[in-house]
């Protein structure tokens, strides 16, 4: 009963997760770190898989909560990114890893994911 209570508080603790919208496909994004509820958090999860665009295409990130703030990075360069409710959105202009720091009521969040972009 205790290992079931801790399990459940542990699944409560986590932070929303948040993906990348390729067409109707959705590729997860990591947890860099985090603090949501007053509960804080650095696993520096590496990310799995990748989201493939063409270049000039809108990146969409679709979050579980409407963020306050975003800022986008790919490969180290802060990109233009507008936030839309529980979307952001970039044009596809170059690939690398994807860093996306978030903060709405609850606290903030950072999510890390790969961007390859084609032609």
């Amino acid at each position: 009963m205790a290992v079931a209570f801790v399990a459940l508080l542990l699944g409560v603790a986590r932070p929303p997760q948040a993906y990348v919208s390729v067409g109707t496909a959705r590729v997860p994004l990591a947890i860099s770190s985090w603090c949501w509820r007053s509960r804080c958090g650095a696993p520096i999860a590496a990310s799995k898989r990748t989201a493939t665009v063409r270049r000039g295409s809108t990146v969409t990130v679709v979050f579980t909560f409407a963020p306050t703030r975003a800022r986008v990075a790919v490969d180290g360069v802060p990109q233009r990114a507008l936030t839309s409710g529980k979307r952001v959105s970039w044009r596809a202009a170059k690939a690398g890893g994807i860093t996306i720091a978030v903060t709405a009521r609850p606290g903030w969040i950072t999510y890390v994911g790969r961007l390859a972009v084609r032609r």
